[in-house]
């Protein structure tokens, strides 16, 4: 009976012991089911948990859901305008919402972005929940490099055109400042078109030369007019255009430069393939090889993208005398046979650049620039060239190295805006040195004949037509010892600026007559002081007479002669007259060369003399002449950009497509984790009992 007794004890605690230890087994695993459960989120429960739970849990969510650059804020229209420029201030609206169901009360930072650089900040005073807000960033720059490019050859540019793209990328909250529903949306990217604005000032006016002359400047244009090729005018066809010019050159030629402004040359993208002819008084014709080209485009943004620009030539080998010129151009590649070039274009005459010596003349310092920068301000009254701004439109040409202002007797500025002086109300230009602004509107010569001269300087256009603006102005008072800067500001005028010139006269040492400091006496030029015609292009008509007459200031030999041969002279006089008493059909240039036969010192005058046909009787006839269009399309409409809305939190109720589905989103909270585990215990332990109870 004991051993019967001992042993059942013996198995009365193997049973207890078992038990325990499936006890603890169904404790540690009951705990580690708590944690499990505690450590899962919310919304992998949330069809197990109450609605009441998840409504009493708000939390805001800020998310970003546009980028829109402009280039201003339109005061006008009140409304962002335009687009987005390379190297200018531009203008930058980043929408943010806030989707959560709480106010966002903290402030929080909205920084933009593009190609991970950081361009610009914001600091936003809170959000409340379902509002929306638009954060405005002002005056940042995408900075980049014009995308035309081009290689020269003797005919013409080879234009290249690369566009640009910039991904703008705007993040809400970067530093999560506040805590959010949901973290992982507050980035927005966009890739964005980043388009280079030709229309700015964006080509200064290179120096082609700087050099010291006793002698002077020659700019003309000749009778030459505008061309175009819609009307199918001659030169921008396989047909030549003739361009005459009348030079009076005193002395010797130091420099000649011809130059040729084309525009609106089709197809975009592309300058024009130019032949070129000079034909010179005497010697003959040749053939002109281009030196260097300028070219500029609006870019790659609305209608007519088409470059501008102009040709530089060398023709200092050609042009040694007096008389008339004559420059013969057309397109070589009327038809598009070339794909590397444009197939039409129009042009502005041609201008002839002359710099001369005459020993008779003061030492003068001159300064030649050249180039093409197309422009067009003019803000909200130009929004066809992109709303740019007088202050973005200010093409710079610098005249470098130092002056002694103590020796200067006379400063003079040339400079030429080809289709710039348009008379179109509302649209205007401007003129500074050294930041001095020396006039509005100043051009002569868009649609009328003007010539000037002074200091040093003759500027001159004969025709009508010529669409080329031209300023001659003093500038002495405003000159400073270094670095001189002239600066033509289009507001809406839309011009191109391509040549600047400034030329300065030196004092002259002064020398009394007579004996010199070796006891000799200081020989005087001769000059001719009066002559007669005074206008130095004369003209008549086949066989009428002429007579031409000087006076000078001392006792000379004159030589009269034609076309460089002699046909007269007088001796020992102060006065000469030569006439001619039946003209002959031509052009001549009849020179009176003045010399003092006891020095060798002299002075000459040059008349160009035109005599035509006779005029024989003819029916009249009622031609009306089309104007030629105008560089540039006027536009008189105004695009209506799309309505954004003003830069203000708006106060509108969350968007029903933008609300939240119950529970997304939120913050794991502990539920019945801990009661349901304590249940299953029971539950597992009374089962337990229960089959020891019946075994």
């Amino acid at each position: 009976m004991i051993a019967l007794k001992v042993k059942k004890d013996r198995q009365m605690k193997k049973k207890g012991i078992k038990r325990a230890r499936r006890l603890a087994t169904l404790f540690a695993l009951s705990y580690l089911f708590l944690l499990l459960n505690l450590s899962m989120p919310v919304s992998a429960l949330a069809d197990n948990q109450s609605e009441s739970v998840d409504e009493s849990i708000e939390m805001p969510d800020l998310n970003i859901t546009a980028i829109t650059p402009y280039h201003l804020w339109s005061e006008k229209y009140d409304m962002p305008a335009g687009d987005s420029w390379f190297n200018l201030r531009n203008y930058a609206e980043v929408n943010v919402s806030n989707k959560g169901t709480a106010d966002a009360d903290e402030r929080f930072e909205v920084i933009l972005y593009a190609d991970d650089e950081p361009i610009g900040s914001e600091t936003e005073e809170g959000l409340p929940a379902g509002r929306f807000t638009h954060v405005n960033f002002f005056e940042w720059v995408l900075e980049g490099e014009d995308p035309l490019s081009w290689t020269d050859t003797a005919e013409g540019a080879i234009c290249v055109y690369t566009d640009t793209s910039k991904v703008l990328k705007a993040v809400v909250d970067e530093e999560d400042e506040v805590l959010e529903a949901n973290e992982a949306n507050n980035e927005f990217t966009k890739e964005q078109k980043v388009v280079w604005n030709g229309y700015m000032a964006d080509e200064p006016l290179e120096n082609y030369v700087h050099g010291d002359v006793e002698g002077g400047i020659i700019y003309t244009t000749g009778d030459g007019e505008y061309r175009s090729y819609i009307s199918g005018d001659s030169g921008t066809d396989d047909t030549y255009y003739d361009i005459n010019y009348d030079l009076e050159i005193l002395r010797n030629t130091k420099l000649a430069r011809l130059y040729i402004y084309y525009t609106w040359a089709k197809p975009s993208y592309k300058a024009p393939k130019i032949g070129v002819t000079l034909t010179t008084p005497l010697d003959g014709s040749y053939n002109l090889d281009m030196e260097k080209s300028y070219n500029d485009i609006k870019g790659d943004f609305g209608a007519d993208i088409y470059a501008w620009g102009a040709y530089a030539y060398d023709i200092t080998e050609y042009v040694k005398e007096s008389g008339s010129y004559v420059v013969s151009v057309k397109n070589l590649n009327y038809g598009g046979d070339d794909s590397d070039f444009a197939e039409e274009y129009s042009f502005a005459p041609p201008a002839i650049l002359v710099v001369y010596e005459d020993t008779t003349m003061p030492k003068r310092e001159y300064w030649i620039n050249e180039g093409a920068d197309l422009l067009m301000g003019g803000g909200e009254e130009r929004p066809y060239g992109g709303f740019l701004s007088l202050v973005e439109c200010k093409n710079s040409a610098t005249f470098e190295e130092d002056i002694d202002l103590s020796e200067v007797e006379e400063a003079v500025l040339g400079v030429v805006s080809v289709w710039g002086g348009n008379p179109v109300s509302g649209w205007h230009s401007y003129l500074y040195f050294n930041d001095n602004e020396l006039g509005k509107d100043l051009y002569d010569g868009y649609s009328g004949s003007c010539s000037e001269e002074r200091g040093g300087i003759s500027m001159s256009i004969r025709s009508n037509d010529a669409q080329v603006g031209l300023v001659l102005t003093d500038v002495t008072d405003d000159l400073e010892r270094n670095d001189n800067m002239v600066i033509q500001g289009d507001d809406g005028d839309n011009m191109m600026p391509a040549n600047a010139f400034l030329v300065i006269t030196y004092k002259e040492e002064e020398e009394e007559e007579g004996e010199g400091e070796e006891g000799k006496v200081t020989p005087t030029f001769p000059n001719i002081t009066a002559c007669n015609p005074v206008e130095s292009f004369v003209n008549n008509t086949e066989g009428e007479a002429r007579t031409f007459r000087i006076s000078v200031n001392q006792t000379v030999d004159v030589s009269w002669q034609i076309n460089r041969s002699e046909i007269q002279t007088n001796e020992t006089a102060t006065e000469a007259v030569y006439t001619n008493v039946s003209a002959v059909l031509g052009t001549w240039n009849v020179s009176a060369i003045a010399i003092n036969t006891m020095t060798g010192l002299s002075d000459m005058h040059t008349w160009i003399w035109h005599v035509a046909l006779k005029p024989t009787p003819s029916p009249t006839l009622n031609i009306t002449t089309a104007p030629s269009p105008t560089p540039y399309p006027i536009s008189t409409s105004t695009p209506v950009p799309s309505v954004k809305p003003k830069p203000t939190p708006a106060q509108t109720s969350t968007p029903t497509e933008e609300k939240q589905k119950p529970g997304a989103d939120k913050v794991p909270v502990p539920g019945f984790e801990f009661l349901i585990s304590l249940f299953i215990l029971i539950v597992v332990a009374y089962l337990i009992r229960r089959r020891e109870v019946f075994k």
